[in-house]
């Protein structure tokens, strides 16, 4: 699949499963309790925040678990991304800014951290990026998959494009095909293929009586035969960078934006003045809106980062108060009869 190419036809979601299990990682070791047990252990949800890296691509590395894919064409890939470290460095700098929220997620439904990675290779973390197919957001959904996972598509919004929609129905999806086939590399390219077109490819490979081949013995498209090789590639640069000359930089593990209710309409310039973010800034984390600077675009909810929620609450306060204030100074007065 190209770097903007379109998820295939959708199987019926799933719903996630509560809890984030752990797992062991790709290295075959899972993450280490500390010697001496600290006060609250014992109790998993401490024992959790006690152990949790501080910083976020340890914290994916931990979670990696899909196996190794014995194909030539990974360690092309990692050649591939490994010459280009400007292209990488942008992917993975607009990751930035979704990768925290899409790896509480993929480990809230006890998922393999490798999916987190999986906009990079959809749209590089793009969520305005789209396909020739009209495939859409982080995750490339078409309009057909996008609306039976119940991902709004009208002419003010698209939550294809939403990060926060379109991150839980891609991972419905993802883990609907791993109920399917019961092996992630068959998963991934039937997100990529349509699960359909895989089932049909496991038959013919099946047939030729060589079975348990898995996705190295698939007949498929060139696209998806690179599809799941580029993401494994970009899990082992993320796993060893210093292996590939690479320096990804440090990542908190912290959330990157917030969500702050609201209870009147405004448009996304507005908004922009109000939270003190620069309009590019808050667009790329509301990219849902079709029409963001029409009157109203702002409805329910607005995503800024973390660290101006709390000052534009107190800016929509102040705004509200100042509207309310104006109504009641141009409303006409009433005389007495």
């Amino acid at each position: 699949m190209t770097a903007f190419a379109a998820a295939a036809a959708a199987l019926c979601s799933v719903p996630a499963r509560a809890g984030a299990e752990a797992f062991v990682n790709v290295a075959g070791v899972p993450p280490k309790l500390p010697a001496a047990a600290p006060a609250g252990a014992g109790d998993p949800a401490i024992e959790k925040l006690l152990t949790r890296p501080s910083d976020l691509w340890e914290r994916l590395r931990q979670g990696f678990a899909i196996p190794d894919l014995d194909s030539p064409l990974v360690a092309v890939h990692e050649g591939w991304y490994a010459a280009r470290p400007e292209l990488l460095r942008g992917i993975l700098g607009r990751a930035r800014r979704y990768l925290h929220f899409i790896v509480e997620e993929v480990e809230r439904r006890g998922l393999p951290m490798e999916l987190a990675l999986l906009p990079a290779v959809e749209s590089g973390f793009n969520p305005m990026a789209l396909s020739s197919a009209q495939a859409s957001g982080l995750w490339q959904f078409i309009p057909g998959t996008g609306s039976r996972y119940k991902l709004e598509q009208t002419a003010r919004f698209d939550a294809r494009r939403d990060v926060l929609a379109s991150t839980g129905a891609a991972l419905d999806y993802l883990q609907s095909l791993h109920g399917l086939h019961h092996d992630w590399h068959l998963a991934l390219a039937s997100y990529n293929w349509g699960e359909n077109s895989v089932l049909r490819a496991v038959e013919r490979r099946d047939a030729r009586g060589t079975r348990g081949g898995g996705f190295t013995g698939l007949v498929m498209p060139e696209e998806t035969r690179n599809y799941v090789p580029r993401l494994m590639a970009l899990r082992n640069i993320v796993l060893e960078p210093e292996k590939f000359g690479l320096d990804l930089g440090d990542l908190p593990d912290e959330p990157y934006f917030s969500r702050v209710p609201l209870d009147f309409d405004l448009d996304l310039r507005l908004a922009s003045r109000l939270a003190d973010v620069p309009y590019e800034d808050l667009l790329a984390l509301n990219p849902g809106y079709k029409r963001p600077l029409a009157a109203g675009a702002v409805r329910s909810e607005l995503v800024v980062p973390a660290e101006r929620a709390d000052y534009l609450r107190l800016s929509l306060e102040r705004h509200r108060e100042a509207r309310e204030a104006e109504r009641l100074r141009t409303q006409p007065s009433r005389r007495k009869r």
